[in-house]
Formats: structure tokens, C-alpha cells, sequence
């Protein structure tokens, strides 16, 4: 038996919640499995991006410290970037090390230093923006079923809500009684795949909200170290050039 409060004067049975799910039709219920299924994926997938973007920042900053600031050489910052395997910041690095090292385009002799250099910028810009990218790809993965579950979870609810609704009507139609107390079981059932619905969407509409402002940051550290990189880069062939 339900408990009863009062307000007022007035009496007020507790919401029971499981009662109107075991009153749910077919429908109803494949409703609420939805909902529950999108809320348990979404929720798995906020804990997962909130631990992988608070491990990409924090090893971003630890990589900045340890690696490029004072007077540090880019080759040893690239030995200790394998440290650091979360981090944007030292994948950017490895990438546009890499390809300074293996690429011989800034070195080779038939050119003229400022067609080396030139050279030398296309190719870093090609693989900084390449690099960025992909880290960009890697920073948004599943965040697409946040948004997703955010705007459809509603709308399922409010399907299983006026399924539910349909059936109440038709129920107390077939019992030939206008009382509330015939209807409202019904209702009960029906407004339960509503809140079902939000459930789920408010948490991923949130979070959803929240992780993209954070990997907006991460991408604005992202465009500022690549062109800082560049910089240190170039200075360092056009110190090359000058010591030939």
C-alpha cells in the first residue's frame, strides 16, 4: 500500500514509480527500455571523455613544463614526449619532430635558403594541421551519441507518453466509467516514460554542453603551440642555414 501524505488538509499517495512500470503495456515498456539503455551508454560515455580530457590537459601542462620551457632542446623534449601519450600537445610535437627529421626538404642543396624555408613551412603546416585534426577527432569521439540521446530521449518519452495516454483513454472508454480513479493509473504509466525521456537527455544535453567547451580550450592550446612550434622550428633551420 502506497504511503499517504498531507498538505494542507489535502492527501497525497507517494510516487511509485515501479508500480507504474509494472502497469506498462508493450510499448510502454520498450519505451523505457530505450530510455534507460541511452542513459547508461551516456553516462558511461561522460565518465570516459571526462577522464580522458582531464588526463589531456593535465599531461599537456606537465609536457609544456617539463619539455618546453627553459631552455630545453627539441630533442630531448621529443624523448621525453613518449611520457605523455595523452597529451594533444606532445603528439603535435612528435608529429612536426618527425617530420623535420625524416623530410629533407629544408636541407637539400639545389635550393636556395629562402626557397628551403618556404619548403620547410608548407611541410609543417601540412602536418601541424593534419595532427591538429586528428586530435580534434580523437578529443570528440562519442560525444555525437550525447547530442544524439539529448535530442531524441525527449521524444521517445513523449511517444511512450501518449501511447500511454491512448491506452488510458481507451481503457476507461471499454470500462464504461468517467471516475479519475479508473483513468489515473493509466496516466501514471504513461508520464513515467516522460520523465524516462528527460532522464536521460538532461545529463547528456549537460555534459554534452560541458565536454565541448572543454575541447574547445584544448583546441585553442592546440593552434597556439602549433604556431609557437612552427616559430621554434624555422629559427632553428634558418640557424642551420647560417652555420653552413
Amino acid at each position: 500500500m502506497d504511503k499517504v501524505l498531507s498538505l494542507g488538509g489535502i492527501a497525497v499517495n507517494h510516487v511509485n514509480i515501479f508500480q507504474a512500470i509494472r502497469d506498462s503495456d508493450f510499448m510502454g515498456l520498450l519505451c523505457l527500455i530505450a530510455c534507460i539503455v541511452l542513459s547508461i551508454i551516456s553516462w558511461a560515455i561522460i565518465f570516459y571523455k571526462l577522464v580522458r580530457i582531464h588526463a589531456a590537459s593535465k599531461q599537456s601542462d606537465e609536457f609544456m613544463e617539463r619539455c618546453m620551457g627553459g631552455s630545453g632542446s627539441l630533442e630531448e623534449a621529443f624523448r621525453h614526449s613518449n611520457d605523455y601519450p595523452e597529451s594533444p600537445l606532445a603528439q603535435i610535437f612528435r608529429e612536426a619532430y618527425l617530420e623535420m627529421q625524416l623530410e629533407n626538404w629544408y636541407r637539400n642543396p639545389r635550393y636556395t635558403p629562402e626557397q628551403r624555408l618556404t619548403a620547410a613551412r608548407v611541410g609543417l603546416e601540412r602536418v601541424l594541421e593534419r595532427t591538429i585534426s586528428e586530435e580534434i577527432r580523437i578529443l570528440e569521439t562519442y560525444l555525437i551519441f550525447l547530442a544524439t540521446t539529448s535530442n531524441v530521449a525527449p521524444f521517445i518519452g513523449l511517444f511512450g507518453t501518449v501511447w500511454g495516454v491512448l491506452g488510458a483513454f481507451q481503457s476507461l472508454s471499454r470500462a464504461g466509467s468517467a471516475a479519475l480513479t479508473a483513468l489515473a493509473p493509466g496516466m501514471a504509466t504513461a508520464l513515467t516514460a516522460t520523465i524516462a525521456g528527460l532522464l536521460a537527455a538532461i545529463p547528456a544535453s549537460v555534459f554534452y554542453n560541458y565536454l565541448t567547451n572543454k575541447i574547445a580550450i584544448l583546441t585553442s592550446r592546440m593552434d597556439a603551440f602549433a604556431l609557437e612550434l612552427a616559430n621554434v622550428i624555422q629559427k632553428r633551420i634558418l640557424k642551420e642555414y647560417a652555420e653552413e
